[in-house]
């Protein structure tokens, strides 16, 4: 696809420069830091469509490289559901984390969170891991020192790193090797 489509506008070229905003310095300052200001940012319909169009994305990248659903065993349904659950929950963190560095008040955060994790199938702690992650969630305002939201985002990824590593313990792969 171009990337460009009439009706939804410029999506896919908006959700390209997001992530090079963050990733790009000029002067001592991320990129994102001037481009906060724009309207695009502030559009509920840009987040929804960049979102799910950054969720189809990588479902279809996985889907291209594993069988079909109807040729899969129940455990292979039940692997791929899993990690449709994690990419999910991974892109929407990442959505959020985007959202607050754009400055969108943190009521429009919690409204796109929850339309979003009503879509999903994810799983207690990945919905409470995004609620806590989230400004209006986490209570946070101006006056609290950065050092405070440094050390809860710390525990967050923390707690992203341990779900991750205990989620990994439960894949099996045979390479046909005969390696255990």
């Amino acid at each position: 696809s171009s990337g460009i489509n009439a009706e939804y506008g410029d999506i896919e070229s908006a959700k390209v420069l997001m992530i090079l905003a963050f990733t790009f310095q000029c002067e001592g300052k991320f990129l994102y830091e001037e481009l906060s200001g724009h309207p695009i940012w502030q559009s509920m319909r840009f987040w929804s469509a960049a979102f799910l169009h950054a969720v189809h994305t990588e479902r279809k990248l996985r889907v291209s490289s594993s069988a079909s659903y109807r040729f899969q065993s129940a455990a292979e349904r039940a692997e791929a559901a899993e990690v449709q659950r994690n990419t999910f929950f991974g892109q929407l963190s990442s959505f959020i984390s985007n959202m607050a560095a754009f400055q969108l008040p943190p009521e429009q955060i919690a409204e796109f969170r929850e339309k979003m994790v009503q879509m999903a199938d994810l799983d207690k702690d990945q919905i409470e891991m995004l609620r806590e992650m989230s400004p209006a969630i986490r209570g946070l305002d101006e006056s609290e020192e950065e050092s405070s939201f440094s050390e809860k985002l710390e525990s967050f990824r923390e707690r992203g790193r341990s779900m991750l590593k205990n989620m990994s313990k439960s894949f099996t792969f045979d390479f046909g090797l005969g390696i255990e």
